[in-house]
């Protein structure tokens, strides 16, 4: 019986082409995203994916949208009375050219440039949430948010930031119902334009589920400390952990 659940743990390391150190790396910044989401509503993937980057490129950005679809469904959910479709209805016409370029760069772009494209997306998120810019609300803005975000979500799954430039100012409750939406219907558009450049593979999926109780113990944890954590000091470590990450991986990417 040990043997027989030894060459089943060594098939699945051989398998999964992590090392345990890398897979529990990728896992606990997939639980901290979780966790940082849950507490704060700041995105899993500007937390996640610039660390997971440095441990398993490979992944990134499949593993990110999967986890980012289900967190999208749960949010839709709890909020789907306050979804105002026409709030991004011409975003997500603009998203699919922004896909369709974002998923082009991620096939043939070097991984240096990758790198230095999803430090870029990272530390721009960053500069959003703490300096809250605002732009006027109009069918060229919301277009180009759309392709924009469509860009980021294919390279790094972080398409939030540019719609959030542009939606802050509604009521919180529509803006999370309408950006989850969003978000929700992009990440299938995204996850379908990888499947088409062969980006999406059984490898990429099976690996991903195999982080699934990690994520559900970062939300849980962040479900139980939400309330008794002040969400500035939470925002503040958050944004400081993405910074650092980002500027980790320029470094790794101008080496």
């Amino acid at each position: 019986m040990i043997e027989w659940w030894s060459d089943l743990w060594q098939s699945w390391w051989s398998w999964s082409e992590l090392s345990p150190t890398a897979w529990w790396g990728v896992g606990m910044a997939l639980a901290l995203g979780a966790f940082v989401q849950r507490t704060t509503g700041f995105g899993m993937a500007v937390v996640g994916a610039p660390l997971i980057l440095l441990q398993a490129p490979d992944l990134v950005p499949v593993v990110l949208i999967f986890y980012g679809l289900l967190v999208s469904c749960l949010v839709v959910r709890r909020y789907w009375q306050q979804i105002t479709m026409s709030d991004i209805s011409t975003a997500l016409i603009g998203k699919v050219p922004g896909t369709i370029l974002g998923v082009w760069l991620l096939v043939v772009a070097p991984m240096a440039t990758l790198e230095l494209l999803i430090a870029g997306i990272v530390l721009f998120a960053v500069v959003v949430t703490l300096f809250r810019l605002r732009l006027p609300v109009t069918p060229a803005s919301l277009f180009g948010a759309g392709l924009v975000s469509g860009i980021f979500g294919s390279v790094a799954a972080i398409g939030g930031p540019p719609m959030v430039l542009l939606m802050h100012g509604m009521p919180m409750e529509r803006l999370r119902g309408s950006l989850a939406a969003f978000f929700l219907i992009s990440s299938f558009m995204t996850l379908a334009a990888l499947a088409v450049a062969g980006q999406v593979s059984g490898w990429r999926l099976g690996v991903s589920l195999s982080f699934l109780p990690l994520v559900v113990a970062g939300h849980a944890l962040g479900a139980a400390l939400a309330p008794h954590i002040p969400r500035g000091l939470l925002q503040a470590v958050s944004l400081g952990l993405c910074a650092l990450a980002a500027l980790s991986l320029l470094v790794k990417a101008l080496s």
